[in-house]
């Protein structure tokens, strides 16, 4: 990075360099700026005649000399002020290249920045090198690559010392094209004693309409002597289910095994996972059924097969804070040949995860069956993660392994959720109503500006609804924005101004075009004409019910997800 672009820097951010509590600050003072790809509602790829199309649906509904009424008029002046200032800004490549790199408190210093070097063409020069890099980054997105590695220790109770079993090392890469499809490589070499052998997974997916896809895969491992082609079809059969088939075919490229998937969303918490399996002498069924309620899972898996008979498996995982996770799992057989067909305990599981920053996390569990116990420490980067399994031979006592292994970390576990979390809950509790009080008068003012978009665009939704009634098109019955997890506090002075959720049926129903509604993925939903935020730098989620060809649907989405509905018109 050149001067110029330092002191542009520096310029941008000297004010932040002696703030209390930094990464809080900077974390509330984006959450509260403005961001004027919602306010237009689109893509932050936009082309400029997309940026004109929904300027001109806006400033058609909020042009102030559309008005008589004195209030009215100046709110819609303020409106139209904001989307014109939008507009101007997303449309000037270079205004909208300082925009995407500083936000709009490099919009507000631009001026600054231009006098401040009599050489312009330098600025310019320093602009269109952030832009290039811009673009660079939305190229680099559909680009990634990741890697990992598996080193795998065991303890022999006998001989009273740890081996080494087997090392893996693997990298993936995913090249993402709208024309052409997606591809995905993965390259690994796995090493166990003496013996070391090369593996190749590559997989191909391109979509052939709207709702279908065609995927193809290879799979060559070098110790197996041979490979693995799959060909197969991913397609949305309806508004709430999912499913795939495939067929495998070994080198002699005759069928081999074929296989389905079928997903289906029972209700906005359960979800039903149907999976299937046919080759010559075998035959394999499974169902999940997983619900998930504020971000808590509870699993239960039944697999059938003519070789192993029924198993099943329940599987509970919930947060105990908000970057600490904890699983439980049971599982069981009944009628295993290679049991002898007894009924019994297959096995189970403990886990601990925690979010150590925004792109590293650990986890340390125990696996418990009949024949050992297995911990595994795994480190895990956004690019890169180590897992080290450790499993435990021979004739250990449970208790050994409990005292040894167990007994410190759940010891550590309970401190921390009987002791140190209490206190750190009291310590948030005190910084959110500080935080509340501090942005008050902000959020009744938000409310204001909100209730007064609504009342601008209430008459268009009417005759809207009217209209996507006589074709039985998209209707929003509700739309609920905020934190579904809480309940107005009556005891909290801020409740009014804070409430967990707001009610957002007219704004989205205002966004319908063509019986389709698009809220675009990472813009905030907040800065949405006729939104407001409730919850300022919270996580957030929208929850959408709707009808469509008179039926009912439901979707829920986070706050910076794309929401894309009805779901039959899923783009690819």
């Amino acid at each position: 990075m050149n001067k110029i672009d330092k002191d542009i820097l520096k310029m941008f951010e000297s004010k932040e360099n002696d703030q209390f509590d930094e990464d809080q600050e900077k974390d509330e003072k984006k959450m509260n700026e403005v961001d004027f790809y919602s306010i237009l509602n689109i893509s932050r790829n936009a082309t400029d005649d997309e940026i004109k199309i929904a300027f001109k649906k806006l400033a058609f509904t909020y042009h102030p000399d559309k008005q008589t009424n004195e209030e009215l008029k100046k709110e819609t002046q303020d409106i139209f002020t904001l989307i014109t200032l939008a507009k101007d800004t997303l449309s000037d490549p270079k205004l909208r290249a300082i925009y995407d790199q500083f936000g709009l408190e490099g919009i507000e210093h631009s001026k600054a920045i231009v006098n401040k070097y009599k050489e312009v063409d330098k600025l310019l020069q320093a602009l269109d090198r952030i832009q290039k890099e811009n673009e660079e980054d939305k190229l680099i997105e559909s680009f990634s690559a990741t890697g990992s590695q598996s080193i795998s220790l065991a303890y022999h109770h006998e001989y009273r010392h740890f081996f080494f079993k087997t090392l893996k090392s693997e990298a993936q890469f995913d090249i993402k094209t709208q024309k052409y499809g997606s591809f995905e490589f993965v390259p690994s070499i796995t090493r166990k004693k003496s013996l070391a052998w090369f593996g190749l997974e590559t997989s191909y997916l391109y979509p052939i309409t709207q709702n279908t896809e065609l995927f193809l895969s290879n799979n060559y491992n070098e110790a197996n002597e041979g490979s693995i082609q799959t060909i197969g079809l991913k397609s949305l059969l309806s508004a709430n289910t999912y499913g795939s088939i495939h067929c495998a075919f070994f080198d002699s490229f005759q069928p081999a095994r074929l296989g389905c998937l079928l997903t289906r969303q029972l209700s906005p918490t359960i979800t039903a996972i149907f999976r299937g399996t046919l080759q010559k002498e075998f035959w394999q069924g499974s169902l999940t059924l997983k619900r998930i309620v504020q971000k808590r899972l509870f699993e239960i898996t039944i697999d059938s097969s003519n070789l192993g008979g029924l198993s099943g498996s329940i599987t509970r995982d919930i947060p105990i804070s908000k970057k600490s996770r904890i699983s439980f799992s049971l599982g069981g057989y009944s009628g295993l040949p290679y049991y002898f067909g007894q009924h019994g305990f297959t096995g189970a599981a403990i886990g601990f995860k925690r979010k150590i920053t925004k792109v590293f996390d650990i986890d340390l569990s125990m696996h418990v069956n009949p024949s050992r116990y297995l911990y595994v420490i795994g480190l895990h980067h956004r690019y890169q993660s180590i897992e080290i399994p450790i499993p435990i031979y021979s004739d250990i006592s449970l208790t050994t392994s409990l005292v040894f292994f167990t007994l410190p970390a759940v010891t550590l576990s309970l401190i921390k959720y009987l002791i140190v979390k209490p206190l750190m809950k009291k310590k948030e509790q005190k910084k959110i109503m500080e935080k509340k009080e501090k942005y008050a008068d902000q959020a009744r003012k938000a409310k204001r500006k909100a209730e007064m978009d609504i009342t601008l665009v209430k008459q268009l939704v009417e005759n809207k609804v009217l209209k996507e009634k006589t074709k039985n098109g998209l209707i929003i019955q509700e739309a609920v924005y905020g934190k579904f997890d809480e309940k107005v506090d009556h005891s909290d002075p801020f409740s009014v101004e804070f409430p967990p959720t707001i009610d957002v049926t007219i704004p989205l129903q205002y966004l319908v075009e063509d019986s389709k509604l698009v809220l675009h993925g990472n813009n905030k939903k907040s800065d949405l004409l006729g939104f407001w935020d409730p919850r300022i730098s919270e996580e957030k989620q929208l929850k959408v019910t709707y009808f469509f060809q008179n039926r009912l649907h439901r979707a829920t989405v986070n706050d910076i997800d794309q929401l894309l509905i009805p779901l039959k018109c899923k783009v690819y």
